[in-house]
């Protein structure tokens, strides 16, 4: 007995209506040690039943039989089982008869009077069949590999990119799609970097792809969705590549952008603060000062007020002077009181901050004739951080004054009402100015976008967003039409009641 060839039992289905055929062809595997598991069909009936119970390793099959053929027994195995061995079996046939069943798919065809070439021939379809399993194995383990390569890279909210040695896109993520402009080929592309970063990034560029070595640098790209630009930190990698052109090994290069535009954003918004807490105290320690020679000048009126009182005209004066002063003495104590605001929740009356921020327009509403109007419901008083509700107000306040013209209107009004299962405080500031474009509603929230020209630093109403939504609350704006005129509406939402944990936490972080 020869050596076994297999340790797992061969599955064959034979075709075959000749038993004694049958049995010659399975005493030839066996004597050569094969261990086999047969499964033998004499009929057509037979043979597609026992296809299409099992899956098997090998098929034997005669040419011709009483009710069926070889050739339609081929083609129904290679229907449900592509890739298993299948070999002929049969008499004397024709040369030409036998490449026709290699050419539909058979694996070989042993002759019955040439048995002996069974056994090479099973040997040799086994072997085959098993490195094309191993192949195909390995080529899903490949591909599962890739896919879960990408879905790693597409899951990150970087853009990566790898560029072939000639600056072509071989592999981008899925953000980098959703972020670039359409039919951008490389971040080296016209548009894609900002005009005033390109040259340096450029630069830096060569100078990596020179010396082979990693380089990074800071630029604004081009988002591809509003054509805006955004901050993002550019990472290059040198990858040696397998390629070589006129000798010279190729260098790939592995890129990835991070975007730092709310980094740079918060840095900003960072410094303003850090410039309006220096200017504050500033203004606070002027005001100080001023109160001194406020209260001199006062004293100054009264002696003068006794020296006069036989003069009307000069006692009109000195009134005009000290209502004049009293406006001055009032905004020296705003000013100082705005510097010395709690940074923790504390109660606050509508009517009085509004009037308090009325006050401090008077001077630039009076000097373009602007009507304002205020009507605030009686006794509406919210926890809120009052300095931070102040100034969301003062902005807005100031923005209106600046939209509207000479001779024009705003209307400030506050009342309760219930919204989202909350009693909340609605403050509106309606003005006549030269409202929005729809253009401009779409940024109005976005740090750094002015409708003011050179005049804006576009921080205003990004500040006044983020203040109010960490009171758990909401600020919108409307602009629209009415009688020839456009009419912008800021709406202020505020809850009366506000967790102070969470305000306290805010200011933490």
């Amino acid at each position: 007995m020869a050596e076994s060839q297999t340790e797992v039992p061969v599955r064959v289905l034979l075709l075959e209506d000749s038993p004694l055929d049958a049995e010659l062809a399975i005493a030839r595997l066996e004597k050569a040690g094969f261990a086999l598991d047969v499964v033998t069909a004499y009929d057509r009936a037979t043979y597609l039943d026992n296809l299409q119970a099992r899956e098997y390793d090998l098929v034997l099959a005669d040419y011709a039989l009483p009710d069926y053929d070889g050739l339609s027994a081929l083609e129904a195995t290679r229907a449900l089982y592509p890739h298993v061995p299948f070999i002929f079996i049969s008499g004397r046939v024709g040369e030409e008869v036998a490449i026709d069943t290699l050419q539909r798919g058979a694996t070989d065809y042993v002759l019955k009077q040439r048995l002996e070439r069974l056994v090479p021939a099973v040997t040799r379809a086994l072997h085959e069949a098993r490195e094309h399993a191993t192949r195909m194995l390995a080529e899903e383990r490949f591909r599962e590999s890739e896919s879960r390569f990408r879905r790693v890279i597409d899951a990150l909210p970087q853009m990566v990119w790898l560029s072939t040695c000639d600056g072509s896109l071989a592999y981008t993520n899925k953000a980098w799609m959703e972020s670039v402009p359409a039919g951008t080929r490389s971040w080296l592309d016209e548009g894609v970097i900002h005009p005033d970063d390109r040259e340096s990034c450029l630069a830096c560029r060569r100078r990596a792809v020179a010396a082979h070595e990693a380089f990074s640098c800071e630029c604004r790209l081009a988002r591809g969705s509003d054509r805006s630009w955004r901050w993002h930190l550019i990472r290059m990698v040198p990858l040696q590549s397998a390629r070589a052109e006129s000798g010279i090994a190729c260098v790939d290069w592995l890129g990835t952008a991070t975007d730092l535009q709310e980094q740079k954003l918060n840095e900003e918004a960072l410094r303003t603060a850090e410039k309006l807490a220096v200017t504050g105290r500033m203004m606070a320690g002027i005001a100080h000062e001023i109160n001194n020679p406020l209260e001199s000048v006062s004293n100054l009126i009264f002696l003068a007020r006794l020296e006069s009182k036989d003069n009307p005209r000069v006692l009109e004066y000195l009134d005009i002077t000290e209502n004049e002063l009293a406006r001055v003495a009032a905004i020296t104590k705003q000013t100082l009181q705005f510097y010395r605001d709690p940074l923790t929740p504390t109660e606050v009356d509508a009517r009085e901050i509004l009037e308090d921020v009325v006050r401090l327009f008077s001077t630039r509403l009076a000097s373009k004739r602007i009507r304002l109007t205020l009507e605030v419901e009686k006794q509406i008083v919210f926890r809120a951080i009052k300095g931070e509700i102040r100034q969301v107000l003062i902005n807005l306040v100031g923005n209106s004054i600046d939209a509207v013209p000479a001779g024009g209107e705003i209307a400030v009004t506050a009342r309760r009402l219930w919204q989202h299962n909350r009693e909340m405080v609605q403050i509106q500031i309606r003005d006549n100015g030269v409202g929005l474009a729809p253009a401009q509603m779409e940024r109005l929230f976005q740090p750094f976008f002015s409708t003011k020209g050179a005049h804006g630093t576009g921080l205003g109403l990004w500040v006044s967003k983020g203040i109010v939504e960490k009171h758990e609350g909401t600020i919108k704006l409307v602009s629209d039409g009415e009688n020839g005129h456009k009419r912008t509406t800021a709406t202020v939402l505020l809850p009366l009641e506000v967790s102070e944990g969470r305000l306290l936490n805010q200011n933490a972080s």
